[in-house]
């Protein structure tokens, strides 16, 4: 997967989730992730400048969860991405589908908290972590890192905004 995968909000945050113990169950349910359920807007940049994402996920049922993210500059939709979050027998996972190609890649969701969701692919080129917190004065927080000792993780800050 190539280092252009780097947009994904994903988005998130540098600190560590809570166990499953600390959250009080042995495995994890797409419960555990309902805090990212809603509408999101921030800003993004790289190196053509400053855009806006946006971000929606939808509504858990027992199995599926299922996000729309896109950046947009000027008024062009520049990159989008599909995401899954999969509950089964194996725990919980997410998929993600950047410019609607399937990383090589699921996430596992390896640490959660009340606010707060760690999905790790170690065996990932970049990112191996996606990190979701929700967090009061930003909404939620999304960052995407290559482990625990990577200083030079991506963050994005997304407020609420109005289901577009």
């Amino acid at each position: 997967m190539s280092r252009k995968w780097f947009m994904l909000p994903l988005t998130l945050l540098l600190g560590q989730a809570g166990s499953p113990y600390e959250a009080g169950q042995s495995r994890a349910t797409l419960d555990d992730v309902r805090f990212m359920v809603g509408c999101w807007e921030g800003t993004f940049r790289d190196r053509s400048g400053r855009g806006t994402i946006e971000e929606h996920y939808t509504t858990p049922t027992q199995n599926v969860m299922l996000g729309t993210t896109r950046y947009i500059r000027d008024g062009h939709t520049v990159q989008f991405e599909f995401t899954i979050i999969r509950a089964d027998s194996g725990g919980v996972r997410l998929t993600p589908y950047p410019n609607g190609r399937p990383s090589e890649h699921d996430f596992v969701l390896t640490r959660w908290a009340v606010d707060q969701a760690v999905f790790e692919a170690p065996e990932h080129d970049f990112p191996k972590r996606i990190i979701y917190r929700q967090d009061a004065e930003a909404g939620l927080r999304a960052r995407i890192d290559g482990g625990a000792s990577d200083r030079n993780g991506r963050e994005w800050y997304l407020r609420r905004a109005d289901c577009f």
